[in-house]
Protein backbone atom coordinates (compact mmCIF):
# COMPACT_ATOMS: atom_id res chain seq x y z
CA UNK A 1 0.00 0.00 0.00
CA UNK A 2 2.71 2.29 0.70
CA UNK A 3 4.29 1.94 -2.90
CA UNK A 4 0.97 2.47 -4.12
CA UNK A 5 0.54 5.85 -2.51
CA UNK A 6 4.37 6.93 -3.15
CA UNK A 7 3.51 6.19 -6.91
CA UNK A 8 0.52 8.00 -6.74
CA UNK A 9 1.93 11.11 -5.03
CA UNK A 10 4.62 11.10 -7.84
CA UNK A 11 1.83 10.71 -10.16
CA UNK A 12 0.00 14.11 -9.16
CA UNK A 13 3.21 16.06 -8.84
CA UNK A 14 4.35 15.38 -12.54
CA UNK A 15 0.16 15.35 -13.85
CA UNK A 16 -0.57 18.65 -11.84
CA UNK A 17 0.51 21.24 -14.43
CA UNK A 18 -0.94 18.93 -17.05
CA UNK A 19 -3.84 18.74 -15.60
CA UNK A 20 -3.92 22.50 -15.09
CA UNK A 21 -3.78 23.04 -19.04
CA UNK A 22 -6.40 20.31 -19.65
CA UNK A 23 -9.14 21.97 -17.12
CA UNK A 24 -8.12 25.60 -17.57
CA UNK A 25 -8.76 24.25 -21.61
CA UNK A 26 -12.34 23.73 -19.58
CA UNK A 27 -12.81 27.16 -18.43
CA UNK A 28 -13.08 28.12 -23.01
CA UNK A 29 -16.44 26.94 -23.12
CA UNK A 30 -17.74 29.68 -20.77
CA UNK A 31 -17.96 26.21 -18.03
CA UNK A 32 -15.09 26.16 -15.80
CA UNK A 33 -15.34 22.04 -15.86
CA UNK A 34 -13.81 20.19 -12.83
CA UNK A 35 -11.79 17.17 -13.22
CA UNK A 36 -13.67 13.68 -11.59
CA UNK A 37 -11.36 11.12 -13.13
CA UNK A 38 -7.77 10.27 -13.62
CA UNK A 39 -5.56 7.30 -15.03
CA UNK A 40 -1.67 6.56 -15.08
CA UNK A 41 -0.21 3.10 -15.66
CA UNK A 42 0.89 0.38 -13.31
CA UNK A 43 4.02 -0.27 -14.86
CA UNK A 44 4.58 2.77 -17.05
CA UNK A 45 5.72 0.36 -20.39
CA UNK A 46 4.88 1.61 -23.98
CA UNK A 47 1.60 0.17 -24.14
CA UNK A 48 0.62 3.17 -26.73
CA UNK A 49 0.89 2.68 -30.70
CA UNK A 50 0.51 5.26 -33.20
CA UNK A 51 0.66 2.94 -36.28
CA UNK A 52 1.84 4.90 -39.65
CA UNK A 53 0.23 3.45 -42.66
CA UNK A 54 1.45 5.34 -45.29
CA UNK A 55 -2.16 5.93 -46.37
CA UNK A 56 -3.89 5.87 -43.10
CA UNK A 57 -2.85 6.02 -39.50
CA UNK A 58 -3.96 4.25 -36.24
CA UNK A 59 -3.54 4.96 -32.75
CA UNK A 60 -4.35 1.89 -30.18
CA UNK A 61 -3.55 -0.12 -27.08
CA UNK A 62 -1.38 -3.23 -26.99
CA UNK A 63 -3.72 -6.51 -26.90
CA UNK A 64 -6.01 -6.45 -23.92
CA UNK A 65 -5.40 -2.66 -23.25
CA UNK A 66 -2.94 -1.14 -20.64
CA UNK A 67 -3.28 -1.84 -17.00
CA UNK A 68 -3.98 0.97 -14.90
CA UNK A 69 -4.93 2.66 -11.55
CA UNK A 70 -7.99 4.30 -12.20
CA UNK A 71 -9.18 7.08 -9.58
CA UNK A 72 -12.24 9.01 -9.42
CA UNK A 73 -11.98 12.32 -7.66
CA UNK A 74 -14.95 14.98 -6.94
CA UNK A 75 -17.81 12.40 -7.02
CA UNK A 76 -20.99 12.76 -4.49
CA UNK A 77 -22.29 9.71 -3.25
CA UNK A 78 -19.70 7.28 -4.53
CA UNK A 79 -19.46 4.15 -2.21
CA UNK A 80 -16.63 2.97 -0.51
CA UNK A 81 -15.75 0.02 -3.21
CA UNK A 82 -15.17 2.76 -5.85
CA UNK A 83 -13.42 4.91 -3.55
CA UNK A 84 -9.43 5.28 -4.09
CA UNK A 85 -7.50 3.68 -7.20
CA UNK A 86 -9.38 0.97 -9.42
CA UNK A 87 -7.51 -2.01 -11.15
CA UNK A 88 -8.54 -1.45 -14.47
CA UNK A 89 -7.55 -1.46 -18.39
CA UNK A 90 -7.80 1.26 -20.43
CA UNK A 91 -8.23 0.60 -24.45
CA UNK A 92 -8.04 2.83 -27.05
CA UNK A 93 -9.58 2.44 -30.45
CA UNK A 94 -8.90 5.61 -33.61
CA UNK A 95 -7.94 5.49 -37.19
CA UNK A 96 -7.56 8.85 -39.27
CA UNK A 97 -6.85 9.80 -42.78
CA UNK A 98 -6.74 13.33 -42.30
CA UNK A 99 -2.52 14.28 -42.54
CA UNK A 100 -0.38 15.49 -39.82
CA UNK A 101 1.23 18.90 -40.65
CA UNK A 102 3.68 20.97 -38.79
CA UNK A 103 3.30 24.79 -37.59
CA UNK A 104 6.18 27.25 -38.46
CA UNK A 105 6.94 27.80 -34.75
CA UNK A 106 9.91 27.75 -32.41
CA UNK A 107 10.18 25.31 -31.39
CA UNK A 108 8.27 23.67 -34.32
CA UNK A 109 5.04 21.41 -33.72
CA UNK A 110 3.48 18.46 -35.38
CA UNK A 111 -0.21 17.70 -35.26
CA UNK A 112 -1.89 14.84 -36.04
CA UNK A 113 -5.43 15.03 -36.55
CA UNK A 114 -7.74 12.29 -36.11
CA UNK A 115 -10.76 11.99 -38.84
CA UNK A 116 -13.10 9.58 -37.25
CA UNK A 117 -14.59 9.05 -34.06
CA UNK A 118 -12.21 7.84 -31.16
CA UNK A 119 -13.18 5.81 -28.54
CA UNK A 120 -11.62 5.11 -24.84
CA UNK A 121 -12.82 2.47 -22.49
CA UNK A 122 -11.66 2.26 -19.12
CA UNK A 123 -12.83 -1.20 -17.76
CA UNK A 124 -12.49 -2.46 -14.14
CA UNK A 125 -10.53 -5.69 -13.57
CA UNK A 126 -13.39 -6.84 -11.55
CA UNK A 127 -17.16 -6.57 -10.86
CA UNK A 128 -17.65 -3.96 -8.34
CA UNK A 129 -20.90 -5.36 -6.96
CA UNK A 130 -22.47 -1.89 -7.28
CA UNK A 131 -24.09 -0.11 -10.53
CA UNK A 132 -25.47 -1.55 -13.71
CA UNK A 133 -24.82 -3.42 -16.40
CA UNK A 134 -21.52 -5.60 -16.29
CA UNK A 135 -20.38 -3.34 -13.17
CA UNK A 136 -16.96 -3.00 -14.70
CA UNK A 137 -16.97 -0.17 -17.31
CA UNK A 138 -15.92 2.78 -15.12
CA UNK A 139 -15.45 5.40 -18.23
CA UNK A 140 -15.75 5.08 -21.66
CA UNK A 141 -15.91 8.20 -24.32
CA UNK A 142 -16.48 8.85 -27.39
CA UNK A 143 -15.19 11.61 -29.22
CA UNK A 144 -16.86 12.41 -32.76
CA UNK A 145 -15.35 15.37 -34.76
CA UNK A 146 -17.99 18.45 -34.90
CA UNK A 147 -17.92 20.12 -38.47
CA UNK A 148 -14.31 20.74 -40.02
CA UNK A 149 -12.94 20.15 -36.50
CA UNK A 150 -10.86 17.04 -35.23
CA UNK A 151 -9.33 15.80 -31.87
CA UNK A 152 -5.49 15.55 -32.49
CA UNK A 153 -2.07 14.46 -30.96
CA UNK A 154 0.59 17.61 -30.59
CA UNK A 155 3.70 17.94 -29.52
CA UNK A 156 7.09 19.53 -30.36
CA UNK A 157 8.77 17.75 -33.14
CA UNK A 158 11.73 15.76 -32.28
CA UNK A 159 10.62 15.25 -28.35
CA UNK A 160 9.50 12.10 -26.33
CA UNK A 161 6.49 13.27 -25.56
CA UNK A 162 3.07 14.13 -27.05
CA UNK A 163 -0.95 15.16 -26.05
CA UNK A 164 -4.21 14.15 -26.95
CA UNK A 165 -6.92 16.80 -25.74
CA UNK A 166 -10.42 17.25 -26.92
CA UNK A 167 -13.37 19.30 -25.97
CA UNK A 168 -17.02 20.45 -26.16
CA UNK A 169 -16.10 23.47 -27.73
CA UNK A 170 -14.70 22.05 -30.53
CA UNK A 171 -15.86 18.11 -30.71
CA UNK A 172 -18.37 16.21 -29.66
CA UNK A 173 -17.41 14.69 -26.54
CA UNK A 174 -19.95 11.55 -24.68
CA UNK A 175 -19.40 9.64 -21.39
CA UNK A 176 -20.81 6.81 -20.12
CA UNK A 177 -20.29 4.57 -17.18
CA UNK A 178 -21.86 1.85 -14.89
CA UNK A 179 -21.61 3.89 -11.96
CA UNK A 180 -21.62 7.46 -12.48
CA UNK A 181 -24.93 9.77 -13.74
CA UNK A 182 -23.76 11.84 -16.14
CA UNK A 183 -26.17 15.31 -17.11
CA UNK A 184 -26.57 15.15 -20.95
CA UNK A 185 -26.37 19.00 -20.72
CA UNK A 186 -22.73 18.87 -19.12
CA UNK A 187 -19.94 20.64 -20.75
CA UNK A 188 -16.88 17.66 -21.53
CA UNK A 189 -13.55 17.76 -22.26
CA UNK A 190 -10.50 15.21 -21.56
CA UNK A 191 -6.70 15.19 -22.08
CA UNK A 192 -4.15 12.42 -22.20
CA UNK A 193 -0.35 12.81 -22.16
CA UNK A 194 2.11 10.67 -23.13
CA UNK A 195 5.55 9.89 -22.90
CA UNK A 196 8.63 7.91 -23.34
CA UNK A 197 7.98 8.54 -26.85
CA UNK A 198 10.40 6.18 -29.22
CA UNK A 199 11.28 6.98 -31.84
CA UNK A 200 10.87 10.57 -31.29
CA UNK A 201 7.60 12.91 -32.70
CA UNK A 202 8.17 13.46 -36.29
CA UNK A 203 6.04 12.87 -39.74
CA UNK A 204 6.78 10.31 -41.86
CA UNK A 205 5.09 8.39 -44.79
CA UNK A 206 1.79 9.61 -46.04
CA UNK A 207 2.38 12.93 -44.17
CA UNK A 208 0.97 10.91 -41.28
CA UNK A 209 3.03 10.99 -37.69
CA UNK A 210 5.99 8.14 -38.05
CA UNK A 211 4.91 5.42 -35.82
CA UNK A 212 6.04 5.21 -32.44
CA UNK A 213 5.20 3.62 -28.75
CA UNK A 214 4.94 5.60 -25.37
CA UNK A 215 3.43 5.43 -21.87
CA UNK A 216 0.28 7.35 -20.68
CA UNK A 217 -1.76 9.30 -18.28
CA UNK A 218 -5.18 11.42 -18.65
CA UNK A 219 -7.82 13.06 -16.85
CA UNK A 220 -11.28 13.77 -17.18
CA UNK A 221 -13.50 16.59 -16.47
CA UNK A 222 -17.09 17.88 -16.89
CA UNK A 223 -19.50 20.61 -16.01
CA UNK A 224 -21.75 19.59 -14.51
CA UNK A 225 -19.86 17.21 -12.36
CA UNK A 226 -20.93 13.60 -12.30
CA UNK A 227 -22.66 11.54 -9.13
CA UNK A 228 -22.99 8.00 -8.21
CA UNK A 229 -26.42 7.82 -9.40
CA UNK A 230 -26.67 4.56 -12.14
CA UNK A 231 -28.61 5.18 -15.11
CA UNK A 232 -31.57 2.34 -15.21
CA UNK A 233 -30.79 -0.69 -15.50
CA UNK A 234 -34.26 -1.74 -17.61
CA UNK A 235 -33.67 -3.72 -20.73
CA UNK A 236 -34.96 -1.67 -23.97
CA UNK A 237 -35.08 -2.91 -27.57
CA UNK A 238 -33.19 -1.82 -30.57
CA UNK A 239 -34.43 -2.62 -34.38
CA UNK A 240 -33.99 -1.20 -37.59
CA UNK A 241 -33.16 -2.66 -41.42
CA UNK A 242 -30.45 -2.71 -43.39
CA UNK A 243 -30.90 -1.68 -47.26
CA UNK A 244 -28.01 -1.77 -50.07
CA UNK A 245 -26.93 0.43 -52.47
CA UNK A 246 -30.35 0.54 -54.15
CA UNK A 247 -32.25 0.94 -51.82
CA UNK A 248 -34.01 -2.45 -51.39
CA UNK A 249 -33.49 -4.85 -48.22
CA UNK A 250 -30.44 -6.77 -47.95
CA UNK A 251 -30.81 -10.27 -46.03
CA UNK A 252 -28.45 -11.83 -44.19
CA UNK A 253 -26.21 -9.22 -43.36
CA UNK A 254 -24.53 -9.45 -39.96
CA UNK A 255 -25.26 -6.87 -37.58
CA UNK A 256 -22.89 -6.54 -34.64
CA UNK A 257 -23.56 -4.21 -30.94
CA UNK A 258 -21.11 -3.86 -28.88
CA UNK A 259 -22.12 -1.48 -25.29
CA UNK A 260 -20.24 0.36 -23.64
CA UNK A 261 -18.17 -2.72 -21.60
CA UNK A 262 -16.75 -3.72 -24.70
CA UNK A 263 -19.36 -7.17 -24.41
CA UNK A 264 -20.66 -7.93 -27.78
CA UNK A 265 -23.97 -9.25 -29.33
CA UNK A 266 -24.80 -10.21 -33.13
CA UNK A 267 -27.64 -10.60 -35.00
CA UNK A 268 -28.52 -11.35 -38.97
CA UNK A 269 -31.09 -9.56 -40.73
CA UNK A 270 -34.25 -11.06 -41.94
CA UNK A 271 -35.17 -11.93 -45.84
CA UNK A 272 -36.17 -7.71 -45.19
CA UNK A 273 -33.01 -6.57 -44.26
CA UNK A 274 -34.53 -5.72 -40.82
CA UNK A 275 -32.81 -6.78 -37.41
CA UNK A 276 -33.59 -6.61 -33.81
CA UNK A 277 -32.12 -6.63 -30.33
CA UNK A 278 -33.49 -6.84 -27.00
CA UNK A 279 -33.18 -6.75 -23.40
CA UNK A 280 -30.06 -4.05 -24.14
CA UNK A 281 -29.82 -2.13 -20.93
CA UNK A 282 -30.49 1.50 -21.16
CA UNK A 283 -28.01 4.48 -20.55
CA UNK A 284 -25.07 3.76 -22.16
CA UNK A 285 -23.49 3.85 -25.35
CA UNK A 286 -23.68 1.22 -27.82
CA UNK A 287 -21.75 0.97 -31.31
CA UNK A 288 -23.80 -0.92 -33.78
CA UNK A 289 -21.72 -1.91 -37.06
CA UNK A 290 -22.76 -3.97 -39.91
CA UNK A 291 -20.95 -6.47 -42.44
CA UNK A 292 -22.45 -8.00 -46.03
CA UNK A 293 -21.01 -9.35 -48.89
CA UNK A 294 -20.22 -6.22 -51.32
CA UNK A 295 -21.12 -3.54 -49.45
CA UNK A 296 -19.53 -1.36 -46.38
CA UNK A 297 -21.35 0.55 -44.15
CA UNK A 298 -20.21 3.06 -41.19
CA UNK A 299 -20.86 2.41 -37.29
CA UNK A 300 -23.22 4.10 -35.56
CA UNK A 301 -22.84 5.29 -32.03
CA UNK A 302 -26.59 5.41 -30.13
CA UNK A 303 -26.73 7.22 -26.64
CA UNK A 304 -29.81 4.41 -25.23
CA UNK A 305 -32.08 5.77 -23.49
CA UNK A 306 -35.18 4.15 -24.36
CA UNK A 307 -36.48 1.49 -27.04
CA UNK A 308 -34.99 2.59 -30.31
CA UNK A 309 -36.81 1.91 -33.86
CA UNK A 310 -36.44 2.07 -37.58
CA UNK A 311 -32.72 2.62 -38.11
CA UNK A 312 -31.99 2.70 -41.22
CA UNK A 313 -28.53 1.21 -42.32
CA UNK A 314 -27.22 2.14 -46.04
CA UNK A 315 -24.08 1.55 -47.94
CA UNK A 316 -21.48 3.94 -48.44
CA UNK A 317 -21.24 5.70 -51.28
Amino acid sequence: MKTLISLWSSFCLKAAFFIFLTISTGALVNAQTVTFAQFFERTGSQDFVFTNNGTSASFNTVTDGSAIYFIYQNVANLPPVLQGPQLAHISITATTTSVAFQTPFDPARDIQRFSDSITIRIIRDTPAGVGTGTQRNLLTAVITPDGGSQSALAGDDLSDAVAYTASDARQTVVYSSDFLGLSPTAVDNLGLSFSSVNPLLSIGPGNFLNSFTAAGTGTFASNIAPVFNPPTAAGVSINGQVLNGYGRPLSRATVTLIDSSGNSRVASTNTLGFFRFDDVTAGQLVTISVAAKGWTFEPRVIDLVDNVSDIEFYPVQ
